[in-house]
């Protein structure tokens, strides 16, 4: 999103930061929402420090990146000087994330599965990469949307990509 690189780039600038393509520490930013995990998850760092930047409102998503094991993770507002910060922490060898003081109700295989259904992976994909039984990847569903207070399995999707503001 060249907005986003310019507004960054200008920032950084006058905070110092050159942009550089070889640079051993890369700024990933969360726009649009869910681009940051598809490049993570086909990321090959080479030795790279990463620092992931999101909006996105779904704790098990920042938990799903966190998997990825950046440097840094910071969520919300981060163009400011809490980037710059994270580049010199990072820099440091600092690890670290900062979001907001909430965090999933769900346990572990739960945001597996919900993981999936913001795929768009049917019951049967899910529960075969599971290895357990339709009926128990329906059950999970439902537990999920319970916890979460969603509706289906739609509202559970928009949930995870941040976009609840298109429900209607």
């Amino acid at each position: 999103m060249p907005a986003i690189e310019w507004l960054m780039s200008n920032s950084l600038n006058a905070h110092g930061f050159q942009q550089e393509a070889t640079a051993s520490i890369l700024v990933l930013v969360d726009a649009p929402q869910g681009s940051a995990l598809r490049e993570l998850e086909h990321m090959d760092n080479k030795g790279r420090l990463v620092i992931v930047t999101t909006h996105n409102p779904c704790p098990e998503y920042w938990e799903d990146l966190w998997s990825f094991q950046p440097a840094v993770l910071l969520v919300g507002d981060s163009l400011g000087d809490e980037l710059h910060d994270a580049i010199t922490r990072a820099a440091q060898g600092d690890h670290y994330r900062s979001t907001p003081g909430y965090s999933t109700v769900l346990t572990v295989p739960e945001r597996i599965v919900l993981h999936y259904i913001a795929r768009g992976w049917s019951l049967e994909r899910i529960a075969e990469a599971r290895g357990v039984s339709s009926k128990t990847v329906s059950n999970t569903i439902t537990t999920i949307c319970e916890k979460l207070g969603l509706s289906d399995r739609s509202a559970a999707m928009l949930y995870y990509w941040g976009r609840l503001d298109l429900l209607v």
